[in-house]
């Protein structure tokens, strides 16, 4: 029988080389190879015959002194090798330990008082709104609107601070409302909205909200309003940084829910204070196109403040008719981000039922009240 050619073509294997371990060499095993050994041994012997000829008060005297070296003996043995590589591998278990407790951590969930226009508009105060939160959602985390909470003074926000205190409810941010102005090309615009802005900051911080929203929308296309919405952004800093609050910019269709344009900005920008706030569903960039929910969240996730987990309407399933929920949780929980996740309902219909229908959505991931 003959073989095909393919068969007797001998393959020529290159040996594996397997590379012996080097040894670790103690200090004796180094003594012994110079020929030291011997005489360390006799040098040890000659030193322990001398000691033992010593009075009673020399070695009591010998006794103090290595009694009063025990710290610095210590102190050398803390620093030996063999020390640091034990205090070395305690430290990695301890960052692996939090890693894990991270990642498994639940992010805490909240609502959006806009979620309820309707029922302001029915009648409801700002003082009421805390203990309804607390009572009827089961929830401790509110953003606040400018809209909803009308000509806002410190004076008029104690007693609202009052409540939220009263039933431990925490103010995540104020979505100030002003408009347009803090990407304009114009300087003198730009620093008119920030004149708006600084009073809604004072309100910020009397409710001790982490910061308030920034609207970055603008007019021109993506290279002529980048760099206008970072000039506005770096104007705003200085006031942020004095009031102790970030600016958090929201997703409000056109360049602001284009992702790469918010992850340019970011790059442009590197400062904490200037945060973003990804969305579930308000990535429309024209009246036709929307940017891609995956890849958006995606490049945003890392500067994240809060999210928004923004709903419209629902399949009869209970599910999202835009989007699937799990697919929105996994990226903004693969990243590693465990702040707020903040509930809105923008469809119609009754406002506590869409709440509590989102809530009942998000339980069934790591989000938890």
């Amino acid at each position: 029988m003959t073989w095909p050619i393919a068969s007797r073509i001998r393959i020529k294997r290159t040996p594996k080389v397997i590379r012996e371990p080097a040894m670790k060499l103690s200090r004796r095993h180094v003594l012994a190879s110079l020929g030291l050994g011997a005489l360390s041994a006799c040098t040890r012997g000659r030193q322990e015959l001398t000691a033992g000829k010593l009075d009673v008060n020399a070695s009591a005297n010998a006794n103090a002194s290595a009694n009063a070296n025990t710290n610095a003996n210590a102190s050398v043995n803390a620093n030996s090798p063999s020390h640091l590589e034990t205090k070395s591998a305690l430290e990695s278990k301890q960052d692996l330990a939090a890693r894990k407790q991270l990642m498994t951590a639940p992010n805490p969930m909240g609502v959006t008082q806009i979620s309820f226009a309707r029922k302001y508009a029915a009648g409801m105060k700002n003082t009421d709104f805390p203990a309804f939160v607390k009572n009827e959602l089961g929830l401790s985390r509110v953003s606040w609107s400018g809209a909803l909470l009308g000509a806002a003074t410190l004076q008029s926000l104690a007693p609202l601070r009052a409540a939220c205190d009263e039933v431990g409810v925490r103010s995540v941010l104020i979505d100030p409302g002003i408009g347009v102005g803090l990407a304009s090309a114009d300087a003198a615009v730009r620093n008119a909205a920030i004149e708006r802005l600084k009073p809604w900051m004072e309100c910020a911080r009397q409710l001790s909200c982490i910061g308030i929203s920034l609207d970055l929308r603008g007019e021109g296309e993506y290279e002529m309003q980048l760099p206008r919405a970072v000039e506005g952004l770096r104007a705003i800093l200085p006031v942020l940084k004095a009031a102790g609050l970030q600016g958090v910019v929201k997703c409000l269709g056109g360049l602001t829910s284009n992702g790469q344009f918010l992850a340019a900005l970011m790059n442009q920008i590197l400062d904490a204070t200037i945060r973003l706030e990804p969305t579930f569903d308000s990535w429309r960039v024209s009246a036709t196109e929307e940017y891609h929910r995956n890849r958006g969240l995606e490049l945003i996730m890392p500067f994240a403040a809060c999210v928004l987990a923004d709903y419209t309407d629902f399949k009869p399933d209970g599910e999202s008719t835009r989007f699937p929920t799990s697919y929105c949780v996994a990226r903004v929980r693969e990243g590693g981000f465990r702040g707020p996740v903040m509930m809105q309902l923008k469809g119609e219909g009754d406002e506590l039922a869409g709440v509590l229908h989102i809530k009942k959505l998000l339980s069934r991931y790591p989000i938890r009240p």
